[in-house]
């Protein structure tokens, strides 16, 4: 069944206007080319196949279709993506899959009655003291139905009651996290007499609860209490008002992380709106990696206190450990943004156009802590910044702000370098000062045997009538297990048809894409094929003899392998562990490679 609406949606929605969305595309013959959203790249490399309806990098080897990009770029599920397409197109989507789709479905419908619920509480008599604390703290009507704030009541029951009035059972309500289980059995409201933030996915759904106790109210329990983790709702990766911040952070090149809800929504009302903060959690690296989306630079604005540095440490150390360009936004009026806006919302405005780079924020701020005149001041300069340096995964930024140490300790970079790798020796793992070994995994650059086999099944997919002159030079030279797959496909096909033309591939191409895990389709055999017809499909209208050039692809492809096999016989040879059969072998392959090179 989802087969089939996935079809209706790609056949109302094209990749090109899809993907316009969210990047920018030049007409580069046939196809579109861009910039990969998915890495940092000065040149072009990101590809969009109309006629395939598939995108690919062939910079860090990411592609695939209009689900697999929503998914990568929107941070979401399959099942996530699939509905946020179906509402564009106008489908409507049939059945769900699994038992955690009906279940994820039912709390979904729980959690909007509830936030419908909440709403309407704010307005009723019990709700008017929270109603009046946010009309205090500056915040206008229209924004408080924009982030769809509502009022818990000081009720053990009576969100349960109405929701178990509206047909749900306590087992369906304590699924979303609305509840409690007693220990002695029974079930209680977990918020109660709070004002309530909703917390939403990407798409704008509600997804969970961020409450704050009422002012006056129990000040025993928790300032802060948010909705346990549930099957729709991980807090390690979302981002409160990510919804409603990211285009802003996308035209603005620029997300304002802040440490809460109240601050975002203040924000938002002064009209800056490319904020957002994490869910009552440290902030991780799951956020961080979903935030760079969007935009390579991150500005922390926190409380200049102690206290406060020291929790935005943790997140500015991911951040540079990620590449990211980081600085930090310093709130001129009030400890935080929300209390800066309601005193003076063009302060803030001021405040966010001028961030100060971060690694300049953390010079100041130890430099000022101890006597750089002094050879005991220096060397705890040297530790502290060092071990902020130390995160920096850029090796270029990372040289640069070693240098400006030693310039300002004024001490020879050697001594700065030597004594970096003294504290490293000492520090095991990740230290109160946060070394780290940066393994940031390199693009997935494809190599020269790769490419060649690539363009082999793409003069294949795109001029099928060579088949029957290319297929017997085929045989056992490929080594990628899809590509092979593929290729074993096709032989078969044509040796059952005695022929091979577009029909037959595109019928092969479809019963692959039927077989397959409808969400995997990144890492497929659809991927795959349509990958090996991009990379030839700009220039093959070009090549003069494409029969002659895919044949010259294939004897390169076989001088590749035979190479390698004689560098493993040399190997033999110079350790001094040869046989006979190794140097026949060796002979025999070496002849191969000449024969070929005649060719």
């Amino acid at each position: 069944m989802l087969d089939s609406q996935t079809d209706e949606i790609k056949s109302k929605l094209s990749v090109e206007e899809v993907l316009a969305g969210y990047i920018q595309m030049q007409r580069a013959g046939r196809n579109f080319k861009a910039k990969c959203p998915f890495h940092n790249e000065k040149t072009p490399s990101f590809m969009v196949s109309p006629e395939r309806q598939s995108w690919h990098c062939f910079g860090c080897n990411e592609g695939g279709d209009i689900f697999t990009f929503i998914m990568k770029i929107e941070g979401i599920e399959f099942y996530d993506a699939l509905k946020l397409l179906a509402d564009r197109a106008g489908v409507k989507i049939k059945n769900f899959n699994s038992a955690d789709d009906s279940k994820k479905k039912k709390i979904f419908e729980i959690i909007e009655i509830s936030r419908k619920f909440y709403q309407e509480c704010l307005k009723i008599k019990n709700g008017k003291l929270a109603l009046k604390y946010l009309q205090d703290r500056g915040i206008t009507d229209d924004i408080i139905e924009k982030f769809q704030l509502g009022y818990a009541p000081d009720s053990w029951d009576l969100l349960s009651n109405f929701l178990k009035s509206k047909g749900y059972n306590e087992i369906d309500i304590l699924a979303t996290g609305m509840t409690v289980k007693k220990d002695r059995g029974g079930f209680y409201d977990r918020f109660r007499n709070r004002i309530m933030f909703p917390i939403n996915n990407i798409g704008g759904q509600t997804i969970g609860y961020s409450s704050r106790v009422m002012p006056g109210g129990d000040e025993s329990q928790a300032k802060y209490i948010n909705t346990p983790e549930t099957l729709i709702y991980n807090k390690s990766r979302v981002l409160y008002g990510l919804d409603k911040a990211k285009t802003e952070i996308r035209e603005n090149d620029l997300c304002i992380m802040v440490e809460g809800n109240m601050d975002v929504i203040a924000s938002f009302q002064a009209k800056v709106e490319n904020v957002v903060a994490t869910s009552g959690t440290a902030l991780t690296t799951d956020q961080i990696k979903i935030i760079k989306r969007y935009t390579k630079n991150i500005a922390f604005s926190f409380d200049m206190d102690s206290a406060g540095i020291k929790a935005a440490n943790r997140g500015i150390e991911m951040a540079l450990a990620e590449d990211m360009s980081v600085s930090v936004i310093t709130v001129p009026e009030g400890k935080d943004p929300a209390d800066c806006v309601k005193s003076s919302p063009e302060l803030w405005e001021k405040a966010v156009k001028s961030p100060k780079l971060i690694m300049e924020f953390y010079f100041e701020s130890v430099f000022s802590k101890y006597d750089s005149d002094n050879i005991n001041g220096k060397r705890k300069i040297a530790e502290e910044l060092l071990g902020i340096i130390g995160n920096i995964s850029n090796d270029i930024d990372r040289g640069y702000y070693r240098n400006m140490l030693s310039d300002k300790l004024g001490l020879d970079e050697k001594v700065i370098f030597e004594y970096e790798n003294k504290i490293k020796r000492e520090q095991s793992g990740f230290g109160e000062r946060g070394f780290k070994n940066n393994n940031n995994e390199s693009l997935k650059n494809v190599s020269r045997e790769n490419q060649l086999q690539q363009r082999i099944l793409g003069f294949v997919i795109l001029r099928p009538q060579y088949f029957q002159d290319l297929f017997q030079d085929l045989d056992d030279i490929f080594l990628d297990n899809k590509i092979k797959e593929i290729y074993s496909l096709i032989k078969a096909a044509y040796l059952k048809e005695n022929k091979l033309n577009e029909d037959i591939l595109a019928n092969l191409k479809n019963e692959l894409s039927r077989q397959e895990n409808i969400e995997s389709k990144s890492d497929s055999f659809s991927n795959t094929w349509n990958v090996a017809a991009l990379v030839v499909e700009e220039e093959i209208d070009e090549i003069g003899d494409v029969f002659k050039e895919a044949k010259t692809c294939v004897v390169n492809l076989k001088k590749i392998k035979l190479k390698e096999e004689l560098k493993k016989i040399e190997m033999k040879m110079k350790t001094g562990l040869i046989q006979d059969d190794d140097i026949k072998k060796f002979d025999q392959l070496y002849k191969k490679l000449n024969d070929l090179d005649i060719e």
